[in-house]
C-alpha cells in the first residue's frame, strides 16, 4: 500500500472520528454531519480499494483517475455551498421575522407604559385632591 493511500485512509478515519465526536458533543448538527460522514466514508473507500478511482473514472468516461477525484471534490464542494446557501437564506428569513416581532412587541410595550403612566398620574392627582 502506498504512503499516499495510507495517508488518505488515516485522514479520512480522523475526519470520521472528529465528526462523530462533534455530533456526540452536540457541536455539529445531524444534517451537516451526514454530509461529512458521507465524504469521510467515500475517501476511506477510495483510499482502501486500490482500483476504485480508476474504475470510477473509466465508468464516467474520464481519462485520468486524478481528474475524476478532482471533479468529485468540485461537485462535493458545490453541494456544500448550495446547502449552506440554503441554510443562510432560511436563517435570514428567521432573523427578519424575529426582528419584526421584536419591533411589534416594543410598540406594544411603549403603549402599555404610556397607559400605565397616565393611570399613575391620574391616581396621584386624585390622591392629592383628596387630601385636605
Amino acid at each position: 500500500m502506498s504512503a499516499f493511500r495510507l495517508l488518505a485512509i488515516v485522514v479520512a478515519a480522523l475526519v470520521l472520528l472528529v465528526v462523530i465526536e462533534m455530533m456526540r458533543r452536540r457541536k455539529l448538527r445531524e444534517k451537516y454531519a451526514g454530509m461529512w460522514l458521507f465524504v469521510g466514508i467515500g475517501v476511506v473507500c477510495l483510499g482502501a480499494i486500490p482500483g476504485l478511482p480508476t474504475w470510477l473514472s473509466n465508468l464516467t468516461g474520464i481519462q485520468l483517475a486524478a481528474n475524476f477525484l478532482f471533479a468529485a471534490a468540485a461537485f462535493t464542494l458545490l453541494f456544500v455551498v448550495l446547502q449552506l446557501s440554503s441554510e443562510v437564506g432560511h436563517l435570514e428569513e428567521e432573523v427578519r421575522t424575529t426582528v419584526e416581532e421584536i419591533a411589534l412587541l416594543r410598540c406594544e410595550l411603549e403603549g402599555v407604559r404610556a397607559e400605565l403612566d397616565k393611570r399613575v398620574t391620574n391616581a396621584e392627582e386624585r390622591l392629592l385632591r383628596a387630601q385636605p
